[in-house]
């Protein structure tokens, strides 16, 4: 029987997820390559992608167009820690296969890879209005890296008022 090589990137800068991830992945048959960064990234050919979406001071999104050149039928998926419907829209946007939060299983995670449907869970409550506004708000300070005077420009905000909206979340 012949196996074939399954070849996996996971970019997060969360070392010790990515060690984690990998031992398991190459524990099931993968062979793994790991960064921390987009500047990381081997331009080699990846049949799977797992990206964060917050690396340190990045933004994972911008390391789909990256991947998707050197990879073009790479199955990529996004994991995150800070999940809302204007990240997951914008990733499959640019070319990511699922999307994920974390946290997630190593079975969540490979289906979500092989392109698999994951069961909803029946216990699924929707998020509120203000959840879905604080994610929004997350989602846009991340893009603008912090700045909140571009990312109330962004919301067409004040400034003071953005800042007032913040302080309610922490």
């Amino acid at each position: 029987m012949i196996q074939t090589t399954r070849h996996l990137l996971i970019l997060d800068d969360d070392i010790n997820l990515s060690k984690s991830l990998a031992q398991e992945f190459t524990d099931h048959g993968y062979t793994v390559v790991t960064a921390s960064k987009i500047s990381e990234i081997p331009k080699e050919f990846f049949d799977y992608a797992l990206v964060d979406i917050r690396l340190c001071g990045e933004f994972g999104l911008d390391a789909i167009q990256l991947i998707k050149s050197n990879s073009p039928t790479c199955s990529l998926v996004i994991l995150s820690g800070y999940g809302s419907v204007s990240t997951a829209v914008e990733a499959m946007k640019r070319g990511a296969t699922d999307y994920l939060t974390k946290p997630a299983s190593f079975y969540e995670i490979e289906k979500a890879l092989l392109g698999q449907r994951i069961q909803a869970d029946p216990d699924f409550k929707a998020p509120s209005l203000s959840q879905v506004e604080h994610e929004y708000i997350d989602f846009l300070l991340t893009k603008n890296e912090g700045n909140i005077t571009k990312t109330a420009k962004d919301l067409g905000l004040h400034r003071q008022s953005l800042q007032r909206k913040l302080k309610k979340y922490t």
